[in-house]
């Protein structure tokens, strides 16, 4: 099904991503903003600050198979997405691996007591798609 999906998605016109051959982007209808999909055996996870864009993705989605489009994403790969909509239009998200981490230590017998939590060293504020794609000393990453 990966291999499928990888070759329609690159007959639609997108490509995939140096760092990961199951990240894709591209530009669907000119003018518009990108679509940027994700795939994961049978699981996919797609966006594009465009509505019109998201509905021809999910047009040509449905073209190569019986697809269920399941509405925002709350959970993929073990991940949870929380989403905040402000009154200024703009929408951020949240994403987490805590009802996967709490699934874990239950199963393995541990004590939510002993819990402690820690971030991730990304800074909020800074876009996901501005970060340098060059290689970084750890230093220059530090100084980020």
């Amino acid at each position: 099904m990966v291999q499928k999906t990888q070759s329609h998605l690159r007959f639609m016109g997108l490509v995939s991503s140096i760092n990961s051959p199951c990240l894709f982007t591209g530009i669907l209808i000119e003018g518009e903003p990108p679509v940027y999909v994700g795939i994961f055996v049978d699981d996919i996870i797609y966006f594009s600050s465009s509505d019109r864009v998201e509905e021809q993705f999910e047009s040509l989605l449905a073209t190569i198979g019986n697809v269920d489009f399941m509405g925002q994403v709350t959970h993929f790969l073990g991940i949870e997405f929380t989403w905040h909509h402000h009154s200024d239009g703009h929408v951020s998200v949240n994403l987490t691996q805590q009802s996967f981490v709490e699934t874990l230590l239950e199963t393995l017998g541990f004590s939510s007591r002993n819990q402690s939590t820690f971030t991730t060293p990304y800074h909020s504020g800074i876009s996901i798609d501005t970060i340098p794609t060059q290689p970084m000393s750890s230093l220059d990453r530090d100084k980020l």
